[in-house]
């Protein structure tokens, strides 16, 4: 693998948990306006839920495009579907948009739930691998700020369900990802992720079991 375009993440891993990170804070501060208001559930926000990937969605096409360039071909397959699948899906839905038509994702929602799981731990698999901690809690905390959102704020908000009905158990082991900083001493911006940590693992067992619609919808929805 060409560990020059792992590197390239890696650089800018402490940008994407800013980024994550902030939009972790915009929920927080709707589930605040949420209980002061005594409302059980509110709906979803799609936007908020997809702004918190595009940083890190959008490194994908760039990565991909370096490996093909050099011909690293198990790299190539990595960023494969975050890169172009990534692009493609967009293209496929902003062309129905265009002819006043809604993409029908649900005959092969679990489908594309399984590779963006399957995907996820792939390249946490790659992160652990070549060590680098930056990119490893960049995703974690990209895919905690989406359970947080959806265990607080969700209007279906059946944890249990969400678990166990497509088989995907290692999605429990998703908060440990928030320890990365406590473990590599070597880690980018290692103080600020400790404290972006800290807060959301003492949750992490809640978001375990409450919060997810049933069946993946879109985006980052399909990682979790």
């Amino acid at each position: 693998m060409n560990r020059a375009i792992y590197a390239f993440m890696e650089a800018y891993s402490p940008y994407l948990v800013y980024w994550s990170f902030a939009f972790t804070l915009i929920t927080a501060v709707r589930i605040a306006r949420r209980v002061s208001r005594h409302r059980q559930r509110v709906p979803d926000s799609a936007a908020l839920t997809e702004l918190a990937g595009p940083p890190l969605t959008l490194l994908q096409p760039i990565c991909f495009g370096w490996a093909v360039a050099s011909r690293d071909l198990p790299s190539a397959l990595l960023f494969l579907w975050w890169g172009p699948g990534f692009l493609i899906s967009v293209a496929v839905v902003i062309a129905a948009k265009r002819r006043g038509h809604t993409v029908d994702w649900h005959p092969v929602r679990y489908v594309i739930s399984y590779l963006c799981k399957l995907y996820y731990l792939a390249y946490v698999i790659v992160f652990w691998f070549l060590h680098l901690p930056g990119m490893m809690f960049a995703f974690s905390v990209w895919i905690i700020n989406d359970q947080f959102e959806k265990a607080f704020m969700s209007l279906d908000a059946d944890r249990l369900r969400r678990t166990f009905h497509d088989h995907w158990l290692f999605r429990v082991l998703y908060p440990l990802g928030l320890l990365t900083p406590w473990i590599y001493a070597d880690m980018p911006n290692r103080v600020f992720s400790q404290a972006t940590g800290c807060h959301p693992k003492r949750r992490g067992r809640r978001w375990s079991w409450r919060g997810r619609h049933s069946g993946p919808a879109a985006g980052s929805s399909f990682a979790s």
